[in-house]
């Protein structure tokens, strides 16, 4: 029908935007995650200058352990998983001697990663991939696709405009000075406030 059709479009829409956003959240971390030991170290440089000790507050992104802690797979994640589990679970593949086993396995990992992080979006591109078209979503489904979008791009403006990332793309030293010069400040006068107000 039409309104299958459209659906399927839309969903496929869904899986190439989410691919495409996972991969652009993936680049943006390694760049913060590479500049938080050399911009600790620079503000921690900038606080013993104004005679300030500090520690800095900049992170690197939490880990897949502390990510899965915090999270629970929905309903639907969980539905979609359970067919991938069906089809290419590990013990299963061990047993048939299927030749593309390691292949399998390696999607096996992706698809349980994609559980953790209750990304529904990314089990139902796993399932396509591994030939699994019947699958049912509901209109549920597909707003919780549409929601886990919304979240990384959120995500992403959240981490290109954060302090760390902001000063581990820029070339100029003197602009990195000024940013590391701002953020002390800042620092500092959220110090400040705490202090009067206690």
């Amino acid at each position: 029908s039409v309104n299958d059709k459209i659906k399927k479009i839309k969903l496929d829409k869904l899986v190439s935007e989410m691919n495409f956003l996972e991969t652009e959240l993936k680049y943006q971390k390694t760049i913060a995650e590479t500049a938080v030991p050399d911009f600790n170290l620079e503000v921690t440089k900038e606080l013993e200058r104004r005679g300030a000790s500090r520690p800095p507050t900049q992170k690197a992104p939490p880990n897949r352990a502390q990510r899965r802690a915090a999270k629970k797979a929905s309903k639907g994640t969980s539905k979609i998983f359970k067919q991938i589990a069906k089809k290419i679970h590990p013990d299963k593949l061990s047993k048939q001697g299927d030749p593309d086993e390691k292949d399998k396995k390696e999607k096996f990992l992706e698809a349980t990663e994609a559980k953790d992080e209750d990304n529904s979006l990314k089990l139902y591109s796993i399932a396509l991939e591994l030939g699994l078209s019947s699958i049912e979503l509901e209109k549920e489904d597909i707003e919780h696709f549409e929601g886990q979008i919304s979240k990384v791009k959120k995500d992403i403006v959240s981490l290109t405009t954060s302090w760390v990332y902001v000063w581990g793309t820029q070339d100029s030293e003197e602009m990195k000075q000024s940013i590391i010069k701002n953020f002390v400040d800042l620092m500092t006068e959220t110090d400040d406030k705490q202090s009067n107000s206690e």
